[in-house]
């Protein structure tokens, strides 16, 4: 079933007997648009992990000399220098995708990006599958990472545009959940494949997750927010309805109109509702207007973000408008937090675990030639290992992340992050191989309970939605163009630092710590009008020690029963 033949809403009088959609949760087809739509991370992560075992095998060729199979190379011997550009391509050409993604995303509607992003994977498969020199394997990367970037931006924020209220956390992880899932099947898929020429089968089966996509994301509906601020009030209502079956979105549906109304006012003259409810055949827009009668018509007491000059408001900010604050709010602290969290994600040391985590491996191993040759060996099983672990604290943070808020699964993320990057310098100082293999799973399980998902929900969370477009894009841009720097000097701090290589990481992550519980606010349960009305100014600090001792002191009064 496609956008333009979703089912009618129910008429108002039928609604009243449903329950509200503002109060529902997960269901089938929220699912179904959300998996579809992630496809587009899935590949995300396979682009990512494909290259980590079969990195011998390409650029050593220690399977033997060059040789050619149907008119290809068995392996492409190359420096460990090219072998770090040739893996950081895939970033650079995502800082390339995000950059137009965001705008592309506004302008031609989220489902259809993402179904035209596919071209980009299915493109660099084909190169990268058919390689037969080092320039063609770089194009392939860079090709194929403009893909990843597109998905990095577009899904996060389809998802999100989905997802009912209740379930907008869980439903944003559903970005990293399926990008460690691609990462982890990469991986797996890599140990039957890793052989000459079968390597070449690994890179290709990206264009194989995009030809599932392009079957089954023409039947999900559009985002409903972008159909409403385009001005397709119906379309919109039936998306909305499609995603909440056997609800009354009555409610749901008018805030939407009336998040949007700023976009409506800036392409009609007049009152608001005069340009918001012009569609008066509309069952939604006639059950909307019913219930606002019977509620005197009441509006948000709380600072919304029309409420500043919303008649003025526009669709769209570019960033030049941004830079010189000319926006209907002040939104320098979001901006910095999103920004903060979305650019120091990757100096986690998250990617050189992901791009490295096999040669690491076979250091901490001690392993030879003759055994690398063996595969799958040791630190193969463990690089899967690692990537499991971090499906497993994705799906973990998918559970907590609307129980105990964004602000303190990300203080539990660096700081465990920084205290797994001490014991794995532990570990290798002394040569203790499993407490360096452990704290590399205990890294990988406190990257995906916060650092992980988080930073992807930040912009959707924290910006507004006429910056979002602009914003989101540069946002991860930054997130990829720092994954772009880790995956080409990672190897090169590797050597230099040899069993020390995690140490400034320890330090960085503490750093983050600090930066987080300072400044980066709470925003479960919170609609971004609050959000900019609490912290719409310059940055400020949001919890400062003496606070969090008063609320520690208020926590263990209501605990002992002094209330």
């Amino acid at each position: 079933m496609t956008a333009q033949h979703l089912p009618n809403m129910q008429p108002s009088s039928d609604q009243s007997n449903l329950a509200d959609s503002q109060t529902s949760g997960f269901n089938s087809r929220v699912l179904q648009s959300s998996v579809a739509a992630a496809l587009s991370s899935l590949n995300f992560g396979w682009c990512l992990g494909e290259p980590n075992i079969p990195e011998d095998i390409i650029k050593k060729c220690i399977e033997g000399p060059v040789q050619y199979i149907r008119g290809l190379p068995t392996c492409l011997p190359m420096s460990n220098t090219m072998w770090g550009l040739i893996v950081g391509l895939v970033a650079l050409g995502a800082l390339t995708g995000s950059l137009v993604a965001g705008r592309a995303a506004d302008r031609f509607g989220r489902k259809t990006v993402l179904l035209a992003n596919n071209a980009f994977f299915i493109i660099g498969a084909l190169l990268l599958g058919t390689s037969t020199t080092i320039a063609q394997m770089a194009i392939g990367r860079y090709i194929a990472g403009i893909g990843c970037g597109v998905a990095s931006t577009v899904v996060a924020t389809y998802n999100s545009e989905c997802a009912p209220v209740k379930v907008r956390g869980l439903l944003g992880t559903m970005l990293q959940l399926t990008v460690e899932i691609g990462i982890f099947f990469s991986q797996l898929v890599a140990t039957l494949l890793v052989d000459v020429p079968n390597w070449r089968i690994l890179f290709g089966l990206s264009g194989a997750i995009s030809l599932i996509q392009i079957v089954w994301l023409p039947f999900m509906p559009e985002s409903p927010k972008y159909l409403v601020t385009k001005g397709k009030i119906a379309e919109g209502a039936k998306a909305l309805q499609f995603l909440r079956p056997n609800c009354d979105i009555t409610s749901e549906f008018s805030n939407l109109l009336e998040s949007c109304s700023a976009v409506s006012e800036s392409k009609h003259s007049g009152n608001t509702e005069s340009s918001v409810f012009t569609d008066t055949n509309s069952e939604c827009n006639v059950a909307i207007a019913n219930k606002q009668k019977e509620q005197g018509k009441s509006k948000r007491k709380t600072a919304s973000i029309h409420s500043v000059s919303a008649a003025k408001s526009p669709m769209s900010i570019g960033l030049v408008d941004i830079i010189k604050g000319k926006t209907p709010d002040v939104i320098w602290h979001t901006l910095f937090c999103t920004m903060f969290l979305m650019g120091f994600q990757q100096w986690t040391g998250a990617k050189g675990i992901v791009f490295y985590s096999t040669e690491i491996l076979v250091r901490v191993f001690n392993l030879s030639d003759a055994q690398l040759r063996k595969t799958p060996n040791e630190a193969q099983w463990m690089t899967i290992g690692v990537a499991a672990a971090g499906i497993v604290a994705v799906f973990v943070s998918m559970n907590l992340i609307d129980r105990l808020g964004r602000r303190r699964l990300l203080l539990i993320s660096t700081c465990g992050i920084s205290i797994s990057c001490l014991l794995v310098v532990i570990g290798r100082v002394f040569d203790i191989a499993a407490l360096a293999v452990a704290a590399m799973f205990s890294f990988k399980l406190a990257y995906g309970l916060g650092m992980a998902p988080i930073p992807w929900l930040t912009a959707s969370e924290m910006l507004p939605y006429y910056a979002l477009g602009t914003l989101s894009g540069i946002a991860s841009a930054l997130n990829w163009m720092m994954i772009f720097i880790i995956g080409l000097v990672f190897p090169l701090l590797a050597k230099a630092l040899n069993n020390y290589l995690f140490l400034p990481f320890a330090a960085l992550n503490f750093s983050a710590f600090l930066v987080v519980f300072l400044f980066v606010p709470e925003t479960k349960g919170h609609h971004i009008s609050d959000i900019l009305h609490h912290h719409g100014r310059s940055l400020h600090i949001v919890c400062s020690l003496s606070k969090w001792r008063r609320r520690r002191q208020d926590t263990q009064s209501f605990e002992d029963g002094s209330f």
